[in-house]
């Protein structure tokens, strides 16, 4: 027996017991305490709207009744199919909803079929940096800076799956068990990190940081304050002596961003020069895949520049 049973068996009646430890054990037969909020812990069931299954079961039916020789490619004309059906079986179901609603209800079941599922909102809004998807029930998006739980939620962990393979799918790319993670980019350039289980803890994490359609220039950069004139014609002249630099931050501190610019003070004439020379010096690895009059030079383990 224990020094601490031992003393809660001598203690007088009437005694109050000794104060708790913290991180102590609870003593025995104590009611259990529920587990504390954080990052890592989950709702048991996503957030469901009032429509969520009327949803599911028109969009379950217009799958079903989608022509099989129609060209996904052409969207317009997909777009143009969904929304008849869909008119079409929500009449036949009697739904009564707004006119709101019905568009809602319409928009979220082409961006299922023709989208990235319920993120889709999410990627079109120019205002969010980054989407995180931390599980089916846990989104945060990245909107000037801060980062923000939304209240986007899949249905399940394969909901989410299904939205991982629409991503990775059209380059040719896998992920499962035997390789628990990924990384890609979305048609617009946006990068996508994903690990699934067992690697993550919580179902599916999907990290994408988005493409920015605008690109800064210098003068952003100077009227933003990030930079002076004369900062800025410093890192010029640094690129025209072709000196080494070494960028590093944080993530979204900008260091592709100032990539980018510092590539345009490059001059034309010795940037084409200089990717006709890069390209005509790789050497690959593997020699079945070297041209016959590059083998003798593919002995190393790595690219040649």
């Amino acid at each position: 027996m224990s020094l601490l049973r031992r003393i809660e068996g001598q203690r007088p009646a009437g005694q109050p017991a000794a104060p708790q430890a913290p991180g102590a054990p609870p003593p025995p037969g104590g009611p259990p305490k529920p587990p504390a909020e954080g990052p890592l812990t989950q709702s048991a069931s996503p957030a469901r709207d009032a429509n969520r299954d009327v949803r599911i079961k028109l969009q379950t039916r217009i799958i079903n009744n989608l022509d099989p020789r129609l060209d996904l490619a052409d969207a317009k004309a997909v777009r143009s199919s969904i929304e008849e059906m869909f008119n079409k079986f929500i009449d036949e179901e009697g739904v009564v909803v707004t006119r709101v609603e019905r568009q809602k209800m319409l928009e979220s079941i082409l961006d299922e079929i023709l989208g990235f599922g319920p993120i889709e909102p999410l990627l079109k809004d120019d205002t969010i940096t980054e989407v995180m998807v931390n599980g089916p029930f846990r989104c945060y998006i990245e909107r000037k800076g801060k980062l923000v739980l939304s209240d986007v939620t899949f249905q399940s962990d394969e909901h989410v799956m299904r939205i991982v393979e629409r991503i990775i799918a059209p380059i040719g790319r896998r992920v499962d068990e035997s390789k628990p993670y990924e990384d890609a980019r979305l048609p617009d350039g946006s990068r996508v990190n994903i690990i699934i289980p067992p690697l993550a803890l919580n179902g599916p994490v999907v990290t994408i940081r988005k493409f920015p359609k605008y690109r800064i220039t210098v003068e952003d950069y100077i009227k933003f304050g990030t930079a002076t004139a004369e900062m800025m014609e410093f890192l010029r002249a640094c690129v025209e002596a072709r000196l080494n630099m070494f960028i590093s931050g944080g993530t979204g501190s900008g260091k592709t961003t100032l990539l980018n610019i510092m590539s345009g003070f490059i001059p034309e004439a010795r940037s084409r020069t200089r990717r006709s020379s890069v390209w005509s010096r790789i050497t690959w690895s593997a020699s079945s895949r070297v041209p016959r009059t590059s083998k003798a030079r593919a002995r190393s383990r790595s690219w040649t520049w």
